[in-house]
């Protein structure tokens, strides 16, 4: 106990060190370009290089933390609350339905509020101080409440980087959205196996708290990036035009791959809202085993992720996309044939692999579809996305609360 305590306080210690030595050493002039004195640290090219490709995945990674911890936390928390399977999918249904809700709202805020990095940087804080309340509240109302906050904190951070992200490149939507899934793809990856061992020591609630420790850190580095976060365009600030736009919107090819976007999450938010109760119920996993088992479904599609977003840059999304879908779905059905963990853990890492990997291709393909006004368009996107996925989750818990 003492330890993780400590390894959290040290992490927080040094990551304000170093906050402080940037300060400290360097400069930010007029212009945006960072200096030491009067010289050019870095070119405006390399800048933008580091804060899109870095910084933001590692933001998305951050805001995402307590969302991932949340997968394995459910479980400890329908045990030490005495939750049934309904309960814990109404859990995952109220925080997808806050998340679509919000990501519209948002986007709309990505294309019209020039100082969007300002925006970027609340919803750190939003997450943090929300989940910290969750994490000390009893009743289980109260907890679904703020760690729903929490998610729509969460769910505004996507629509406006990503579109900064695809308005910064343009031409290579599907290689800088896989770029920002693979920030969250990695905490999606470590954290399963970091609050599968933390919960072998510690209650949930506490485990909570030392997985809201990175979003702090984040919120505290992200004052010093926000005024480097390229405003909107002249064209979108002058306004939405609500006709064009939903008129892209309800073109057949648009339609059609919107509902693919909700099938996907519906299936996506099922399994992985579920999976960990299952292999714990149905397979006598242990939390820190079925931590494994989650990350190595979630590793197969952060790995790839880039590559395929890359390729569909260059061949097309089409047939990547069906093939993805169709694969994923044999590999999910499979798994319940499976008894072993030998045999489990290999299928789990495929399915990501085939599920996970070809979401950002499928976002790209819908931003090819509607046109500009990326933030407004994935804030559509993810609203749909997020909103009908809480049926999946919904719908699993019933599922999974029959006999």
């Amino acid at each position: 106990m003492h330890s993780s305590r400590k390894f959290g306080v040290q992490a927080l210690h040094w990551s304000v060190r170093g906050l402080i030595f940037w300060g400290k050493h360097v400069n930010l002039g007029k212009s945006g370009v960072l200096t030491n004195g009067s010289s050019v640290i870095f070119s405006s090219l390399k800048r933008q290089h580091w804060l899109y490709l870095v910084a933001f995945p590692v933001g998305h990674g951050a805001v995402d933390w307590g969302s991932g911890a949340l997968w394995l936390l459910a479980p400890a928390m329908a045990v030490s609350m005495g939750l049934s399977p309904l309960q814990v999918g109404m859990l995952f249904a109220a925080r997808q339905v806050s998340a679509g809700i919000t990501q519209l709202p948002a986007g709309l805020i990505g294309d019209n509020f020039r100082r969007r990095g300002v925006f970027l940087l609340s919803t750190f804080w939003l997450v943090s101080i929300t989940q910290l309340i969750a994490s000390g509240a009893t009743n289980y109302w109260v907890i679904v409440g703020f760690l729903t906050i929490a998610s729509s904190g969460a769910a505004a951070w996507h629509p406006v980087a990503m579109g900064a992200m695809t308005q910064w490149m343009p031409d290579r939507k599907g290689f800088v959205l896989a770029i920002h899934m693979l920030g969250g793809s990695v905490v999606d990856v470590a954290v399963p196996l970091l609050v599968g061992v933390l919960l072998l020591f510690f209650n949930w609630d506490l485990v909570l708290q030392i997985n809201t420790i990175p979003t702090i850190i984040l919120g505290v580095i992200f004052i010093r990036l926000a005024p480097l976060v390229m405003a909107p365009t002249k064209e979108l600030g002058a306004g939405l035009n609500i006709r064009g736009f939903t008129k892209s919107v309800m073109q057949p090819g648009a339609l059609a791959i919107l509902l693919m976007i909700i099938l996907h999450n519906m299936s996506l938010i099922a399994f992985m809202s579920m999976a960990p109760l299952y292999f714990q119920e149905m397979r006598g996993f242990s939390s820190g085993l079925t931590g494994i088992a989650l990350s190595l479904f979630l590793i197969g599609g952060a790995i790839t992720s880039p590559f395929i977003g890359h390729i569909s840059d260059k061949i097309g999304r089409k047939s990547m996309t069906i093939w993805g879908l169709i694969g994923g779905g044999i590999c999910a059905w499979t798994l319940t044939l499976l008894s072993s963990y030998i045999t489990i853990f290999p299928v789990l890492i495929v399915s990501g692999l085939l599920m996970l990997s070809i979401r950002p291709v499928i976002i790209a393909m819908a931003l090819e579809k509607i046109g500009h006004r990326e933030s407004t368009a994935l804030g559509l996107i993810s609203s749909l996305g997020e909103g009908f996925a809480a049926l999946g989750a919904l719908l699993a818990g019933i599922v999974g609360g029959m006999d």
